[in-house]
């Protein structure tokens, strides 16, 4: 009996120490947080969550903004600056030195061709500068025998005639000769060459070449392209509609489709006067500072300035969207007021605000901490 006694004593105190051991390690739990009190349009926050949220205040202001008018384009070379190089006469490619890309000046020769019909010009010339000589030595005779003879007077008459058929000659021969650029001064029979050389007609670079060497080129076939890029320009594609933004010297920024980074300041110097059936109008721009590591053909894109206008802005940051619209927060750190706005552009940090309600000018704009207030309002509704 006084086993079983001692037994339940040491039931008892065992279970006593577990329930002190139990009550000196409790804890009382953390007070739940308290949350924002949201009334409409106006949160109250606890000082504990606006401390977490690093608020921040400050006033709208008004600033000038400049809006760009977006558009597409191509590096472009006018067309007095771009030249077919052609031969007027047929002949075989006999030497050609350069290669697409090839950086030329004017007058350095490019080719050189050859041909049986450059002798036959340079025959045709010589020959018709003796018979001229002959001739007009004949019409210096004549003309003493003329005064003393009507008969002479008519011999006269032909070689005289004779003499101007033969000057036409010559100076249609020593055109055709100056084609091929063959200097008749310097002609004799000492000279003659069925090889002539073809000079680039322009400073610039060749885009394409046609031949190589043993190539039969046609009279007129392009032999090759040259493009003085000197001279290169901005061929914008503007929609009608945005055609009256435009103005002459207007300041355009570009940037090539494959490099967005890095830009290029241009500026309006033709605006065309045709709509194209895609309700389109070229409009042709000068770059500011040339630029010949350009390509012509390169697509780009463009941003033409628009008139600059005075608006109301805030900080980016301050403008938070929730369901499609757009609010600020006005107010206090402990109490907010969410205010719907119709935004703008945003550009360097900051935003347009396109309506202009009297709070705006009046009162404090939360510009730091936005979106945490936001969610501590969206967060209570739920």
């Amino acid at each position: 009996m006084n086993t079983q006694q001692s037994f339940i004593r040491n039931i008892v105190i065992v279970l006593a120490m577990i329930y002190v051991v139990a009550a000196c390690t409790k804890t009382d739990a953390p007070p739940t947080e308290q949350s924002a009190h949201v009334s409409g349009d106006t949160v109250e926050l606890t000082q504990q969550q606006a401390t977490n949220a690093h608020m921040s205040f400050a006033r709208a202001e008004r600033r000038e903004l400049t809006t760009g008018l977006r558009a597409n384009g191509m590096v472009h070379v006018p067309p007095q600056y771009a030249y077919s190089v052609t031969a007027p006469y047929g002949g075989i490619v006999r030497t050609t030195s350069v290669l697409p890309g090839s950086r030329v000046s004017k007058g350095e020769t490019i080719v050189v061709l050859e041909s049986p019909e450059f002798i036959t010009l340079q025959q045709e010339y010589l020959t018709t500068e003796a018979l001229l000589e002959a001739s007009e030595a004949e019409l210096i005779r004549q003309a003493r025998l003329a005064k003393d003879s009507v008969n002479a007077r008519k011999k006269l008459e032909a070689a005289s005639a004779e003499t101007r058929s033969l000057r036409v000659k010559k100076k249609a021969l020593a055109e055709k000769l100056a084609l091929i650029n063959i200097d008749v001064k310097k002609l004799d029979e000492n000279s003659l060459s069925r090889a002539v050389r073809v000079p680039a007609p322009i400073s610039g670079y060749v885009t394409k070449v046609n031949i190589n060497a043993g190539t039969y080129i046609a009279p007129n076939n392009p032999i090759m392209e040259i493009v003085n890029t000197d001279h290169m320009h901005i061929e914008l594609t503007i929609f009608e509609r945005d055609v009256l933004k435009l103005r002459i010297d207007q300041h355009v920024t570009v940037a090539l489709t494959d490099a967005p980074n890095v830009k290029r300041d241009a500026h309006i110097h033709l605006i065309g006067k045709d709509v194209a059936a895609d309700r389109t109008i070229s409009v042709h721009a000068h770059l500011n500072q040339p630029d010949p590591t350009l390509i012509p053909g390169t697509t780009l894109t463009a941003v033409v300035d628009a008139e600059p206008r005075t608006s109301w802005v805030v900080p980016e940051a301050a403008v938070v969207a929730f369901e499609g619209k757009f609010f600020v927060f006005t107010g206090t750190p402990t109490s907010c007021i969410r205010r719907e706005v119709n935004v703008g552009i945003t550009q360097d940090g900051i935003t347009e605000i396109l309506n202009d309600p009297q709070w705006l000018q009046t009162e404090n704009i939360l510009v730091k901490g936005a979106p945490a207030v936001l969610g501590a309002m969206t967060n209570n509704d739920e």
